[in-house]
């Protein structure tokens, strides 16, 4: 008669308990420690302008002004509110985020003096708003040319 020695058979529990280790540690790293979804933390809506006083000639010569809109998404809404009569604004927006170029321009009706227009945009649900300085410099007046007479002295 022969005998089959099965020494597998008598480490078999053994062995599961191993697989059952092996299992468990493997939904633990799979799932993480916390068993839930990552959730990134939420993207609140900001605006600025990359400088605080902004000053423009009434002569029709445009002023650039950067502005910076770190939103949830790639679209935000822009209105400004508070420039005063004369001058005109576009904003364009860059291609890839709602950061852009403000243009304004002020002809020479404009009233000049120091102004405090609001831009506010809005995204998701946010709204965010930044005040800047605008100062509309005054006209060159015209006495202040200077004759010819103090370019050339001992002319007249």
């Amino acid at each position: 008669m022969v005998r089959f020695s099965r020494p597998w058979i008598t480490r078999l529990p053994l062995l599961r308990s191993r697989i059952g280790l092996a299992s468990a540690t493997f939904v633990l790293a799979v799932t993480g420690c916390g068993g839930g979804a990552f959730t990134p933390p939420p993207i609140n809506l900001s605006v600025s302008v990359n400088n605080t006083t902004v000053v423009v000639p009434p002569n029709g010569t445009a002023v650039n002004v950067a502005v910076t809109i770190v939103a949830p998404t790639e679209t935000a809404t822009f209105t400004i509110s508070g420039l005063p009569a004369g001058v005109s604004e576009s904003y364009k927006e860059s291609e890839s985020n709602p950061s852009g170029l403000l243009t304004l321009v002020a002809n020479s009706s404009t009233v000049p003096g120091t102004y405090m227009p609001q831009i506010t945009v809005g995204s998701s649900g946010q709204t965010a708003s930044v005040i800047f300085t605008l100062v509309i410099s005054a006209p060159p007046k015209p006495g202040d040319a200077k004759s010819l007479r103090d370019h050339f002295p001992g002319t007249e």
